[in-house]
Formats: C-alpha cells, structure tokens, sequence
C-alpha cells in the first residue's frame, strides 16, 4: 500500500478531497483509479484512509484526485504499510479494502437499477 505524506487544510478534510502531484508527492509508481492508499498529515501526525478518484496527465506531470476516508492510527497504517508475511492470509487493509469495493458497486448497481426502473 503507499502512502502519500501531505498537509491537510481544514478546508480539505472538511470537503474530503484533494488533488496530489505525482511529481511533489514522490511516488515510486503511478497509481490507479480506485486504488486505496493511506494519507498522512506530518504537521499534527494525523492517517486517514483515502482512494484514487480521478487520473488527470499532463505532459510533465500527473495529477491524482484522492477520496479521504476514515482517520485511523498511527498504529494501524503502520500495520497496512507492512509487508504481509504471508501472501494467503487476508490482512485488516484487505477486508477494509473488499468493503470500499463492495460499498463502490453496491451504489453502481443501484444507480444502475434506479436507471432501469426510470425508462
């Protein structure tokens, strides 16, 4: 999972979004639309969960839309930061993970039916 180190304005976790740099943020790799990483705000210490919303590329950068989710402890990002020790075992940041995705498509479906039901 990455992490993404970045201050947060009271402003931007009250609308919780905000758009991230690739270059001034120091990725290793691009990310995915939907792929969930961890925020972590160095000026009060604070992690919260966030996901990839929006992709935006330019021809000298990439921009990403991050989604804020849940603030969690410094504990707990360390343990989703962790290498799992074994690849088999579901670890907390997967099953967290499995449910955004089912929360995502739960809404998909039921946009999708209310669509349905409209025409």
């Amino acid at each position: 999972m990455e992490q993404v180190v970045v201050a947060l304005s009271p402003f931007t976790r009250r609308s919780r979004s905000l758009a991230v740099s690739h270059l001034a943020s120091g990725l290793d790799r691009g990310l995915e639309p939907g792929e969930h990483l961890l925020l972590h705000d160095p000026a009060d210490d604070q992690h919260f969960t966030a996901v990839v919303a929006d992709i935006a590329f330019a021809a000298d950068d990439t921009s990403y839309r991050l989604e804020i989710g849940t603030r969690i402890t410094a504990a707990e990002a360390a343990e989703r930061l962790a290498p799992s020790a074994d690849g088999e075992r579901l670890t907390l940041p997967d099953i967290v993970a499995l449910l955004a995705e089912l929360r995502r498509s739960e809404r998909d479906v039921t946009a999708a039916l209310a669509e349905l039901r409209a025409r």
